[in-house]
Formats: structure tokens, C-alpha cells, sequence
């Protein structure tokens, strides 16, 4: 085959829509770099003017202004440049513009804040003046059956993409079946297309973690600015998928790379946090964690479309004191380009979590297990709870 006929046939393939490029990543980082983020403010502590509950996820607009959604007290905080508290959105209800234990944020279009409300599974907007700017729906109405939640919502362009389920109950049986995807949604909550489902049984009467069953290949996902969808569908290697917004898959991302093995100590502490109280009485639950970790912990992209993984190894509790996160860092279009590592001044990986805002700015959220464990042992009168745990307070960190 003569050279013109080979770039013409190239050409071609690339073209095609079944034309997918599966790339294979190096085991090394080809580059490694540490870099000790910049503090720019904090809350909490000693600070008497903000009142924080259990701070979950954040965003930043335009202007510099940071938005804090607060699951604990049901609110949405505004924070200046300067790091003062401009004004507080939201209140605990279910009334419009009211929330129930919100757990993410995105910006919409017209400078509208969406707060991610699990269940009932809906998109709750706000204006900066703290009036309802509508809903939206996300995995089909109580008609449908059973319950709906969003676990995860996130902006594309003029797309929202949504890891939303369905529980669906048979009392004759005792049996459920649990359904979800991930999907992408037009601005008023319609189904565009389907990225990945998953489905699966379980029995009303016995309490399992099955940590094989629950797996799919969303349960890490992250989209970009340009629109590119990304998932990781083995839970023991470490490959990526990234499909565009019409569900076409563009290219795979392969990296040799061996998970890490749990210790028995771990895998016995895997159902510690799952709490199931039937009746006014707290049920035992079987435990069918499996030995090792997911190879990818979590997925993120930065607002220039780089793509930030947390591999097995870099999960915080496994990072020295002061290391706040760890990822390896692909190319926006899929080369491994180096392993970037976080470095914050007293960082406890055990309590600290390190929240991605877009590869410059990060927020750091200090004593949030601790936090976390409060607030569920509020709603759980069997559970222990700290009373002597350090509070929640809050950094907001740049990249120098």
C-alpha cells in the first residue's frame, strides 16, 4: 500500500464515528512536581460572625466569589475575594428556594446558583438574592415508581451531567431493585442520552454491602469545560473512558498499574459508617467488601480540560501529614503528563479533606470527619459522637 493510500485510509478511520483511539498510558509518571498551596483565607475556628455546619462542596463564579454548600445547616454561603462573608442563601425546607441536606453546587446560566439536592433528586435554583429561581427534576417524577435521588451533577456547556437512581420496592417479595445511570440532561431536566447504567437486586431482609455488586463505571465520573465525559468502568485497573455528549465514545486510557490490598482491619471497618434502622431498631449488616481498592478514588478536570485521577495509592489516609492530595495528571487529550503533588502546613489525612475546584484553587476543610460523624450521630441516637472533636473550619488554597 503505497504511503498516499495509508494516510488516506488514516484519515478515514479517525474520521469515522466508530473510529476509537485507545491509548496506552507509561506505569511512571513521565514528570513528578510538588507545589505547597497558597492560603488565601479561612472560616471557622475562632470566628464568631459565620456559623458553619458540615461544608460539602463549593464553586466559584466570575467575580471571585465562592459559594459554600453547607448539607448540616441547609444553606448556601457567599464568600468575597477578601474571604468576608457576603450573604447566606437558602433555608432548611421544602418550600421553593428551600433545601434538604444539599450536598454539591454548580453555576447555571443568568448567574443562577443550583444546588444538588439528593433526594427527592432535583436541581434547586437560586438567585443572589436569595429568591427561587426554579427547579429541576432529574430522573423522572414519584409517577414513575419507587424513589429517585442525584448522587452527582455537574455543567457542560449547555448540558447538565447527572449521576441520578431509581429504588423500586416489591412487598410481596421483599425484594428491591436499584437502577441508576449516568446521563445527560438538557437545562430543563429532559434525558438526552444515556452515558452508562447500572442496575442492581437486593433483599429487604437482609442488610449486605457488596462492594462487587455496587460497583459501576460511574461511580467515578467528571466532565469538562469543553464537554467530554469521562468514566472509569474496571474497578481493579486503571483505565478511563471518555465519551463526548452524544454518549460516542472518543478514546480509552490504559496504565498498567496493580491496586492496593486492604488490610483485614480495613476491610472489617468497611461497614462501620452504614447505618440501617428498621422498625427502631439498628440492623446488622453483612459484609462483602472485597480485598482490595479501586484502583481510580476519583476524577476531576480542571477548567483548561486536564484531567486530575486519584489513583489507589493516593487516597488521602494514605499520604504523608501534610500531603493534601496526590493525582496523576493527563493531557486534555489523554497523555499522562506528570503526578502532582499537594502539599498544605498540618494537613491530617485521617480528619483534612482536600475539595478539587478547577486545578487552581482548592479547598481544604479541616476536622470534616469528625464533623460528618457529629451530624449523622444526631440523626442516629445509638451512634457515639465526639463531643470533645475539634470544629469545622474551612481554607481556601491556590495554586502559587
Amino acid at each position: 500500500m503505497n504511503k498516499v493510500l495509508q494516510s488516506l485510509l488514516l484519515t478515514a478511520l479517525m474520521i469515522s464515528p466508530a473510529f476509537v483511539l485507545a491509548m496506552d498510558l507509561p506505569a511512571d509518571p513521565p514528570h513528578e512536581r510538588t507545589v505547597e498551596l497558597v492560603e488565601q483565607w479561612r472560616l471557622g475556628e475562632d470566628d464568631e460572625d459565620v456559623l458553619l455546619g458540615v461544608i460539602t462542596g463549593a464553586v466559584v463564579d466570575a467575580a471571585g466569589q465562592v459559594y459554600l454548600i453547607d448539607r448540616q445547616l441547609s444553606q448556601v454561603l457567599v464568600i468575597g475575594p477578601d474571604g468576608e462573608l457576603v450573604t447566606t442563601l437558602g433555608r432548611e425546607g421544602d418550600g421553593p428556594g428551600e433545601l434538604r441536606q444539599p450536598h454539591a453546587l454548580l453555576m447555571l446560566p443568568n448567574d443562577v446558583v443550583g444546588v444538588v439536592q439528593g433526594f427527592p433528586g432535583r436541581i434547586i435554583g437560586l438567585n443572589f438574592d436569595g429568591t427561587p429561581a426554579g427547579d429541576i427534576t432529574l430522573g423522572g417524577g414519584a409517577e414513575e415508581g419507587g424513589f429517585s435521588f442525584v448522587r452527582t451533577c455537574m455543567q457542560a456547556q449547555d448540558n447538565l451531567i447527572a449521576s441520578t437512581g431509581r429504588m423500586v420496592f416489591d412487598m410481596s417479595t421483599g425484594m428491591g431493585g436499584l437502577n441508576t445511570m449516568l446521563g445527560v440532561y438538557d437545562l430543563k431536566g429532559e434525558l438526552l442520552t444515556t452515558i452508562a447504567e447500572h442496575s442492581q437486586e437486593s433483599d429487604m431482609s437482609r442488610q449486605v454491602f457488596d462492594e462487587a455488586a455496587e460497583f459501576s463505571e460511574f461511580n467515578q465520573s467528571a466532565v469538562g469545560p469543553d464537554g467530554t465525559i469521562y468514566t472509569a468502568p474496571e474497578r481493579d485497573g486503571f483505565l478511563l473512558k471518555a465519551s463526548d455528549s452524544q454518549g460516542q465514545l472518543l478514546r480509552t486510557m490504559r496504565r498498567p498499574f496493580t491496586t492496593r490490598k486492604r488490610t483485614q482491619d480495613e476491610i472489617d471497618n468497611m461497614t462501620n459508617d452504614i447505618r440501617v434502622v428498621m422498625n427502631g431498631q439498628r440492623l446488622e449488616v453483612e459484609n462483602k467488601a472485597l480485598d482490595t481498592d479501586p484502583a481510580i478514588r476519583s476524577l476531576a478536570v480542571a477548567a483548561d480540560n486536564r484531567v486530575f485521577v486519584t489513583n489507589a495509592f493516593q487516597y488521602r489516609a494514605h499520604l504523608p501529614e501534610g500531603t493534601a492530595g496526590q493525582y496523576d495528571v493527563l493531557s486534555p487529550s489523554g497523555e499522562f503528563v506528570e503526578t502532582l503533588t499537594l502539599l498544605v502546613p498540618d494537613f491530617d489525612g485521617e480528619q483534612d479533606v482536600l475539595f478539587f475546584i478547577d486545578g487552581q484553587r482548592f479547598l481544604v476543610i479541616k476536622n470534616f470527619e469528625s464533623a460528618s460523624n457529629a451530624m449523622d450521630g444526631d440523626a442516629d441516637e445509638e451512634a457515639e459522637v465526639d463531643t470533645d472533636a475539634e470544629p469545622l473550619s474551612v481554607i481556601y488554597v491556590t495554586m502559587p
